[in-house]
C-alpha cells in the first residue's frame, strides 16, 4: 500500500385537603402552642446541624470561551531563522455571534508590530525576517475567542543556521511537560518562558535526565518579569546530559513555555526545531506523527510518579495495528528519562520507516516524546520532534502552513480505537484583510487501528494556509499531526507537530443551593 493518499481523492469514504373549625381556642392554650412551635423549630435546627442533608452535586456546563491568549516564543531571536507568526479565527464555531476582538501583537519592547482580526475567518501575520521582535501574543475576546489559533514558523535555507522550525503558539498556563533535548557537545536546548501579564510570574523548571531528576537550583524560583521573557539554557544548568525532559511549573502567575533544540557538527546545523509540549501524564499516551524517511526514531519516556512504569507498545500503521516483536515492552525507572530507538519496531521499506503512531499503555502515568532524524545513510541533515498526545473528537486546526516552491505539507490522521471520518478544508491566505474562503471539504475515512497520510494541495496564488479538521458526526476520536518538507540539494528541511483540539468551550461549574447553610 502506498504511504500517501492524495488530498484531492474522491469521498470514501391524591389531592390534599384542609379542614378548619370555628370553635374559639381557650386563652391558656396560646402560650403553650407558641412554646411548642419554638421547641419544634429549635429541635429541627439541631437535628439538621447534627445530620446535614447531603448537598446536591454541582453540574458542569460547557460554555463558549470568552477570552484566549496564545503565546509565540521568540520571533527573530532563535539563531538567524527568518520567522513568521500567523493567526486565524476558525469560522463556524459555537459562541462566535456578537462583538469581539482578536489579533496578533508584540509584547512591549524596542520594536512593535500588530495584525488585527475583525471577524471569524480572518487571518493575519507578523513577519520577522531579518529583524528581532519581542515575543508575540495572539489574543481573542468575546465572539472572536472561540477558534483562535496561532503558529510560529521559521526557516533558514542555508548557512550556519540552516534549518526549519515551527511550533503552535500555546495558551498561557501553569504546568507543562516537554520530553526531549540535551546538552552534549554541539547541542543547545533552550527553555523560553513568556509572561503575558503585567505582574511577575514565579516559575520552576524541573529537569529530568537518564538517572532521574537533576539538581538545578538556578532553575527554581525563576522570576519572569511582566510582559517579558527569559531563556534557560540546558548546557548552562546541566552540561553533558543527553536525554532530558522538562517539567515547567508556574508557582504564581502564568506563562507560555516553549523548548527549542539545535545541534551542530562543526559549523553546520544538523537539526533544529521546537519540541512540542507533551500531553499531561496519563496511563495511555499516543505518539502520532512518526514520519516516513531514513533515520532513527528515538522515543523518550518519563514515569511521573515515584514508581517504575511498565509500558506496552502497539504500533498503528497504514495496514493495521500490531504489537512489535522488538521494543514491545519498556521498563521506565521512576523520574528518569528512558530513550530507545524505535526504528526496529516500525513498518519500513529499504528507504526508511513508514508513517506510524505509537500507542503506549502503562501501569503508571507517563509522558512521552520522540526525536526524528532525517538524511542519507549515516548522514544527518535535519531533525524534528513529535510528542505524546491524546485523541480528540472536535475540530482542530493549524495555521501558517507554508506554500513555497519545493515545499509540500502532509497531514497524518490516525484512528486509535474506532473508525474515523473527518472533513479537511483549507483557509488560504493571500495577504490583506479579506475573510478566507474555505476550500471544498474533502472527506477521509480511516479504519480503526490504522493511519492515513494526505497531501494538502493549496491554490497556487497563496502565501500560506490554515488547515482545518472537522470530525464527521459519529466519528471515533482522532489523532493528527502534520509534516512540512522543503526539498533542497543541501538536504531536506523538515518540521511539524501533533494537532490539538480547538479551544472553543470551557467547563463552568453550576452553583447549587446548600439547604443546611440556608437554615443556619
Amino acid at each position: 500500500m502506498s504511504d500517501e493518499n492524495a488530498f484531492d481523492a474522491s469521498e470514501p469514504v391524591a389531592a390534599h385537603e384542609s379542614v378548619t373549625g370555628n370553635k374559639q381556642r381557650p386563652r391558656w392554650q396560646v402560650p403553650v402552642v407558641v412554646v411548642a412551635v419554638i421547641a419544634l423549630v429549635v429541635g429541627l435546627g439541631q437535628l439538621i446541624q447534627a445530620q446535614p442533608a447531603p448537598p446536591q452535586e454541582a453540574t458542569v456546563a460547557a460554555e463558549p470561551i470568552r477570552s484566549s491568549v496564545l503565546l509565540c516564543p521568540e520571533p527573530g531571536t532563535g539563531g538567524n531563522l527568518g520567522v513568521r507568526v500567523t493567526g486565524a479565527v476558525i469560522p463556524g464555531q459555537v459562541g462566535q455571534s456578537g462583538d469581539g476582538e482578536a489579533g496578533l501583537r508584540t509584547l512591549p519592547g524596542a520594536e512593535s508590530a500588530s495584525s488585527n482580526l475583525a471577524r471569524p475567518g480572518e487571518q493575519g501575520q507578523i513577519e520577522a525576517f531579518g529583524s528581532k521582535l519581542p515575543a508575540i501574543e495572539a489574543y481573542g475576546e468575546g465572539a472572536l475567542a472561540p477558534g483562535l489559533v496561532a503558529d510560529q514558523w521559521g526557516r533558514a535555507p542555508s548557512g550556519r543556521s540552516r534549518g526549519m522550525a515551527s511550533t503552535a503558539c500555546a495558551p498561557a498556563a501553569s504546568d507543562f511537560w516537554f520530553v526531549g533535548g540535551g546538552a552534549v557537545a554541539g547541542r543547545v536546548t533552550r527553555v523560553v518562558l513568556v509572561n503575558p501579564d503585567v505582574t511577575s510570574a514565579i516559575v520552576d523548571v524541573i529537569v529530568h535526565g537518564p538517572e532521574g531528576e537533576i539538581e538545578t537550583p538556578t532553575t527554581r524560583g525563576l522570576v519572569v518579569p511582566g510582559q517579558d521573557r527569559i531563556i534557560v539554557r540546558l548546557d548552562e544548568v546541566a552540561p553533558g546530559v543527553n536525554g532530558t525532559a522538562f517539567h515547567v511549573i508556574a508557582r504564581s502567575g502564568r506563562v507560555g513555555a516553549s523548548v527549542n533544540d539545535e545541534q551542530r557538527v562543526g559549523l553546520d546545523v544538523v537539526g533544529t526545531d521546537w519540541i512540542p509540549a507533551a500531553a499531561e501524564p496519563a496511563t495511555t499516551v499516543y505518539v502520532p506523527g512518526i514520519l516516513a524517511g531514513d533515520g532513527a526514531r528515538v522515543l523518550s519516556l518519563v514515569s511521573t510518579t515515584e514508581n517504575d512504569a511498565i509500558v506496552s507498545v502497539r504500533v498503528l500503521a497504514q495496514d493495521g495495528s500490531y504489537a512489535p516483536f522488538e521494543r514491545g515492552s519498556i521498563i521506565v525507572p521512576a523520574g528518569a528519562v528512558t530513550t530507545l530507538d524505535m526504528t526496529p519496531a516500525l513498518p519500513a521499506t529499504p528507504d526508511g520507516v513508514l508513517p506510524a503512531t505509537l500507542e503506549l499503555t502503562s501501569d503508571q502515568p507517563i509522558v512521552a516524546g520522540m526525536r526524528q532524524f532525517f538524511g542519507g545513510r549515516n548522514v544527518q541533515n535535519e531533525a524534528s520532534f513529535t510528542a505524546g498526545a491524546q485523541p480528540f473528537t472536535g475540530p482542530s486546526a493549524v495555521t501558517g502552513l507554508p506554500v513555497r516552491a519545493a515545499t509540500d505539507v502532509k497531514l497524518q490522521i490516525s484512528a486509535p480505537s474506532t473508525s474515523v471520518e473527518v472533513e479537511i478544508t483549507m483557509l488560504p491566505f493571500r495577504g490583506g484583510k479579506e475573510v478566507a474562503q474555505a476550500t471544498e471539504p474533502v472527506r477521509v475515512s480511516v479504519p480503526a487501528g490504522e493511519v492515513r497520510v494526505i497531501t494538502f494541495e493549496p491554490p497556487s496564488d497563496v502565501d500560506w494556509f490554515t488547515g482545518v479538521i472537522t470530525p464527521v458526526a459519529g466519528s471515533g476520536p482522532v489523532l493528527a499531526a502534520h509534516r512540512v518538507r522543503e526539498r533542497s540539494r543541501f538536504g531536506d528541511l523538515i518540521t511539524g507537530y501533533p494537532w490539538k483540539p480547538l479551544r472553543v468551550r470551557v467547563p463552568v461549574p453550576a452553583a447549587v443551593p446548600d439547604a443546611a447553610v440556608a437554615i443556619r
